[in-house]
C-alpha cells in the first residue's frame, strides 16, 4: 500500500528531476505516464481506506503492471525487428531507467507474492 501512496514521491523525482524509476517507457506519452501515476495513487487511497479491497486492487494493478512491463519489453523488440528490416539503425532499448524498472518491479512483485505466501500459511 505504502509503495502506491509514494506515487506522488516518483512523480516529482521523474517530472522535477528526470529520475524515472517506475514507468520508463512510457517517456514518450506524458499523459499514459500521468495516468499510470495517478492510478497508482489512487489505487494507494483505496487500500489505505477500505482494507477488504486490498486483495482484489492488488490483482488488478499486478496485472496492469505486468502487461506494461510485457509491452515495455515487446515494443523496443518490435521496432528493433522494423528497424532490421528496413536497414535502419538499431538503437538500445535497454537504457539505465528501464533496467532499474524491471528491476524496482521484480524486486515489488517476488516481495508481494512472498509476502502472500507467508499471510496464507498463518
Amino acid at each position: 500500500m505504502w509503495f502506491y501512496l509514494a506515487s506522488p514521491l516518483f512523480f516529482l523525482l521523474d517530472f522535477a528531476f528526470g529520475w524515472d524509476i517506475r514507468i520508463s517507457f512510457l517517456d514518450q506519452n506524458i499523459a499514459w505516464k500521468l495516468a499510470y501515476y495517478l492510478f497508482c495513487f489512487g489505487v494507494g487511497i483505496l487500500m489505505w481506506r477500505w482494507d477488504a479491497l486490498k486483495p482484489i486492487l492488488g490483482i488488478v494493478e499486478g496485472g496492469i503492471n505486468i502487461l506494461l512491463l510485457t509491452l515495455s519489453i515487446l515494443l523496443p523488440y518490435y521496432q528493433a525487428i522494423d528497424a532490421i528490416s528496413s536497414g535502419k539503425q538499431i538503437i538500445n532499448p535497454l537504457d539505465s531507467g528501464s533496467l532499474i524498472n524491471y528491476l524496482l518491479t521484480g524486486v515489488f512483485l517476488i516481495i508481494s507474492m512472498q509476502l502472500r505466501t507467508v499471510r496464507a500459511n498463518n
